[in-house]
């Protein structure tokens, strides 16, 4: 006798043969119609296992076997370092990954890409630093080069106030809308030409796209803007100007603090260090000067130089990252510095004739640090001198390590 395997119903001879052979053409339904369910369900799995269970999937294997597993689950060569940020901001920033990292245009020096028959364009290059380090001032002179696009807003913080949305990312590729206009309209003549985002931020402010996301951050940040940019776009030209550690904690406090008298700042300074000493007990260099050391005056941790530069170039190629002090760059007593700028941005010198101006005039910064100074000092008389020896202890290890770090011993600052 027969017996369906599925139904467990035999043929009876006492049923008749045209509901035998109904039972017989139902298993066989219910049997194809299972095989294509479990067909969905593998491929739709894979999928789920693609996009949005990935980070379980690999919580468990070391760092070395991230981008191996990443590669094989995604079908898609990824940086050691870009893996870990492509997994993480897929969960957390999906709209900034999935919207911004595209293919750019070849015809174009900058990365420009199509959506719909718009062009839309990011920077081709980000200048960094930290307050009172002199971006400004750079950021003005690179302006004067005709390849480098002027009529922009210099700082949108767009990384500092990282969206989660389309409207906020849609703001930041507004941000560069008239460059993109203007390219596409004269696509021979503008091909060469380049913009930037000149947010200081860049190089420090790591801790506000921690707090966007939503992270706990009792522990170790998962990620920098530096993954983020190289997730986005891995060619990305990096300038960053950095002051003595000492001087630009200073200048930040009286600029930016409401009581700017030397006995409260030196108040300040000795429960900072100490703050700063006790995370170090628990945590990371990398974790205290982003996430304690970076807020509420005076912000030590972000004159931890070391702490984000490692960051920067544990992502990015050498070749991509350029770092200039603001003490070589402050009086423009050699204007080669500004040269050797615009060849690290693989754009032609300017003529001399050009930088003739640049010698003549005081920075920007300079004129406000003298202001400032001088309000400074009319109301409160000069920095006491326990508190810059103070400073100078504190920060004298981390710019040793600088300076190794970058095999350049300028970053000691000691002249």
């Amino acid at each position: 006798m027969n017996v369906c395997p599925l139904c467990r119903i035999g043929a009876d001879p006492l049923i008749p043969w045209g509901m035998m052979e109904l039972n017989r053409q139902f298993c066989l339904g219910f049997f194809v119609a299972t095989c294509l369910l479990l067909g969905l369900y593998s491929y739709t799995n894979n999928l789920y296992l693609r996009e949005l269970a990935l980070p379980r999937l690999i919580k468990s294997k070391k760092e070395d076997d991230l981008t191996m597993e990443v590669s094989l689950l995604t079908e898609k060569p990824m940086h050691a370092a870009d893996s870990q940020i492509w997994i993480r901001m897929q969960q957390y920033f999906p709209e900034v990954i999935g919207r911004l990292k595209r293919d750019f245009l070849p015809e174009y020096k900058n990365p420009c890409f199509l959506e719909g028959n718009r062009t839309r364009c990011l920077p081709y290059f980000y200048l960094g630093g930290a307050p009172k380090c002199g971006t400004t001032d750079l950021w003005f002179n690179l302006l004067r080069h005709p390849r480098v696009f002027n009529n922009i807003v210099k700082e949108p913080h767009f990384l500092k106030n990282i969206p989660k949305t389309y409207s906020g990312t849609e703001k930041y590729l507004n941000h560069f809308d008239t460059f993109a206009k203007w390219v596409s309209g004269d696509p021979y003549g503008a091909a060469k030409s380049v913009v930037g985002d000149g947010s200081a931020s860049t190089l420090w402010a790591n801790y506000d796209i921690v707090k966007k996301a939503g992270i706990q951050t009792e522990g170790e940040i998962p990620f920098v803007f530096a993954d983020v940019i190289h997730a986005i776009h891995p060619k990305a030209k990096v300038i960053f100007i950095l002051r003595d550690p000492t001087n630009r904690t200073i200048s930040d406090y009286f600029l930016f603090s409401r009581d700017k008298s030397p006995t409260h700042f030196h108040a300040k300074v000795v429960q900072k260090i100490e703050w700063f000493e006790q995370c170090l007990r628990s945590r990371s260099l990398k974790s205290c000067a982003n996430v304690l050391g970076s807020r509420d005056i005076p912000r030590l941790g972000i004159s931890v130089y070391i702490a984000h530069i490692r960051e920067w170039l544990r992502v990015f190629p050498k070749d991509q990252v350029l770092i200039l002090r603001t003490e070589d760059w402050h009086y423009h007593e050699d204007t080669n510095l500004l040269q050797d700028v615009f060849k690290f941005l693989d754009i032609e010198a300017l003529p001399e004739s050009n930088l003739q101006p640049i010698k003549k005039k005081e920075t920007l910064n300079e004129i406000k640090s003298k202001q400032i100074t001088q309000r400074q000092s009319n109301k409160h008389g000069d920095i006491l001198p326990k508190t810059r020896q103070l400073l100078d202890e504190f920060y004298a290890p981390y710019n040793e390590q600088l300076a190794t770090f970058l095999k350049d011993k300028r970053f000691l600052w000691k002249t």
